[in-house]
């Protein structure tokens, strides 16, 4: 991944016990992340919605935009991917695995779910809120509706597959903005003069 090509280094005092004895080695400062878009709607121009297909990875989505895996990185710095097993949607087949080793029953309740209400052909209660499983609406003119008609359940199996669609939402960087996003990026990742400061892609971390 050339994120890491971009990311600032640390001397860091490697020692057992005593710190006199220690010496300093060179590691990537991995910690350094940075929000570049803040202010930038989702609606920018310099922005596609992508809607990730089964198997497709950060690096296979970058190929397919700008004709290098390596710009994987930007994907995930866009959309906050900090962890790809977490944060990147499985495959079909990972899923379904996940799904086995996770529930005993994916098909039973994981949850309940409003049903939506109208009266006098105005929407009163908006379907899809989370409930416990006693709940019962009551309507306007004070009628109590039974269980089935109140709330449905979300099973594990639809619940799980909800979570994994929505992270195939995601948005994409268009092709002509790669090289100003990654000069941004690379300026704000320098360190600034302080006293632990060597250079700018090289700071001292004291224990």
């Amino acid at each position: 991944m050339a994120y890491f090509d971009k990311v600032p280094e640390i001397l860091y005092l490697k020692y057992d016990k005593n710190p006199e004895n220690g010496s300093y080695i060179t590691i990537r400062n991995i910690f350094a992340r940075i929000k570049l878009i803040d202010n930038i709607v989702p609606g920018s121009t310099i922005f596609e919605d992508y809607f990730v297909k089964d198997g497709e990875r950060p690096d296979t989505v970058s190929m397919d935009f700008y004709g290098d895996p390596g710009n994987d990185w930007i994907i995930m710095i866009i959309n906050n991917i900090k962890n790809l097993y977490e944060d990147w949607p499985l495959s079909n087949i990972a899923f379904e695995e996940y799904m086995s080793a996770t529930y005993d029953d994916p098909t039973a309740p994981h949850h309940y779910e409003t049903i939506e209400q109208y009266y006098d052909d105005q929407l009163v209660l908006p379907g899809g809120l989370q409930v416990g499983e006693a709940y019962q609406f009551v309507t306007p003119d004070g009628n109590t509706l039974s269980l089935q008609d109140s709330r449905g359940p979300v099973s594990n199996y639809i619940y799980e597959l909800r979570k994994n669609d929505k992270k195939r939402e995601i948005f994409v960087l268009r092709p002509a903005f790669v090289d100003q996003f990654t000069e941004i990026f690379v300026n704000e990742m320098k360190f600034t003069p302080s006293t632990e400061y060597v250079s700018e892609t090289l700071k001292i971390s004291r224990n």
